[in-house]
């Protein structure tokens, strides 16, 4: 073993006697648990918290997402790259995960993360496709149909 380690392993038996004296060899088992109980307590009021506005914040970053896909689909079809295909296909497949008719109850929040993650996924093969270089096309277009020679 390195000295370094055996240093760290009398500095951490100093710390636990230091630590049973000053709670006390009985109590320290409780002591821990009761820690432990604590650490429980406040990650379980930490997730009981960020639930409540994990909805809101879900549906608002999939929908910002969308738009910046939306935004990116349509430059990648100026650009002469494959995008309006893509928009209508994300477009369509996000409003059915998300659009409830009359609005009567809300789509859960599973639904969200799905279109959440698929607006996520188009942005970012967008991304790609406008950071490519444009397709090039050289010389003349290919015959019409497939196979026909002039």
């Amino acid at each position: 073993m390195r000295r370094e380690s055996i240093l760290m392993i009398w500095i951490g038996g100093f710390v636990l006697a230091v630590a049973l004296y000053l709670i006390g060899p009985d109590r320290f088992f409780d002591a821990c648990l009761d820690l432990i109980d604590g650490i429980d307590a406040a990650v379980h009021n930490i997730v009981a918290a960020l639930g409540a506005q994990a909805y809101g914040v879900i549906r608002a970053f999939a929908i910002a997402i969308y738009a910046v896909f939306a935004v990116l689909a349509f430059l990648a079809a100026q650009r002469g790259h494959r995008g309006s295909g893509a928009l209508v296909v994300v477009t369509t497949v996000f409003l059915i995960l998300v659009w409830r008719p009359y609005a009567l109850y809300p789509a859960p929040i599973g639904r969200w993360i799905a279109a959440l993650i698929l607006a996520v996924v188009g942005a970012v093969v967008m991304t790609q496709r406008l950071t490519a270089s444009p397709p090039r096309r050289e010389g003349p277009p290919p015959p019409y149909p497939p196979g026909h020679t002039l």
